[in-house]
C-alpha cells in the first residue's frame, strides 16, 4: 500500500511541478503529517526529487522557446549560494521551528496569491 501511495504522491508532485505550482509545497506537509517524516527529511526528499523534475521542465521550456538562459545564468551563482545557506540553516533549526517557518512561508505565499491580480497572459515563445 505504501508503494501505491508513494507512486500516487510522485505523480501528484510531478503534475503540480509541471504546472508551475510547486508540488513540493504540498508534498512536504503530506510526508510530515501522513508518513511521519521529520521536517528536514521531508524537505530533503522533495529537493532530491525536484532535480529531475526541474531538468525536464527546462528542456520543455527550451523547446517552447520560453527559457531565458541569460537570466538563468545570472541568477544561478546566488541561487546556489542561497541553497547552501538554506540547507545549512535547515540542519541547525529545530524540526518544530523549521515546520513553523515553512508553515508561515506557505501562508505568506497563499496570501500573496490570493490578493495579487492574476490573469497574466502566457509567455509568448521567443523567435
Amino acid at each position: 500500500m505504501q508503494i501505491l501511495f508513494g507512486l500516487g504522491l510522485g505523480l501528484f508532485m510531478g503534475t503540480l511541478s509541471g504546472l508551475g505550482v510547486g508540488g513540493g509545497k504540498l508534498v512536504v506537509p503530506v510526508l510530515v503529517l501522513l508518513l511521519g517524516f521529520s521536517q528536514q527529511l521531508a524537505q530533503g526528499a522533495v529537493l532530491l526529487a525536484f532535480l529531475p523534475l526541474a531538468a525536464l521542465a527546462v528542456v520543455q521550456h527550451w523547446r517552447q522557446g520560453t527559457f531565458d538562459a541569460r537570466t538563468a545564468w545570472r541568477v544561478l551563482p546566488t541561487a546556489v549560494g542561497g541553497a547552501a545557506l538554506g540547507a545549512s540553516l535547515a540542519l541547525i533549526i529545530s524540526p518544530d521551528g523549521l515546520r513553523r517557518a515553512y508553515g508561515l512561508f506557505l501562508v505568506a505565499v497563499g496570501l500573496f496569491e490570493w490578493f495579487t491580480r492574476g490573469g497574466e497572459s502566457p509567455a509568448a515563445p521567443k523567435g
